[in-house]
């Protein structure tokens, strides 16, 4: 399969509705993924965050850039406080181990001070 028919074919058979979507989470890190279906996938899956874990979001910081992570987060901050807390919880320490540099560092220390504003 290509990488946009597989990214179709993850989003079909585990849609985020579904009792198994996370599933997808653990198929997600298997494969090389083309940015596009990388962003795909994120903006689709983060539709569910917070996720109960960290795991969720290291499947997604295995497969891309720290910065490309952050801007498909931007829109799925939830809006309640107390979900917002719990998808820190879980994503900081997250991006902070799959941070590469500090522009890396820089922009998840931007993304969270932009979360806290809110």
């Amino acid at each position: 399969m290509t990488s946009d028919q597989a990214a179709a074919w993850i989003m079909s058979e585990y849609p985020i509705n579904s009792e198994h979507w996370s599933e997808a989470l653990v198929l997600i890190p298997h494969r090389s993924w083309k940015k596009s279906e990388q962003r795909l996938l994120a903006e689709y899956y983060f539709k569910n965050v917070p996720f109960s874990s960290g795991k969720g979001y290291e499947a997604f910081a295995s497969i891309m850039s720290t910065k490309l992570m952050i801007a498909c987060l931007k829109d799925a901050v939830p809006k309640d406080p107390a979900r917002c807390d719990l998808m820190q919880y879980y994503l900081i320490p997250v991006l902070e181990r799959f941070a590469k540099n500090d522009t890396d560092r820089m922009a998840i220390n931007d993304f969270f001070c932009a979360v806290s504003a809110k």
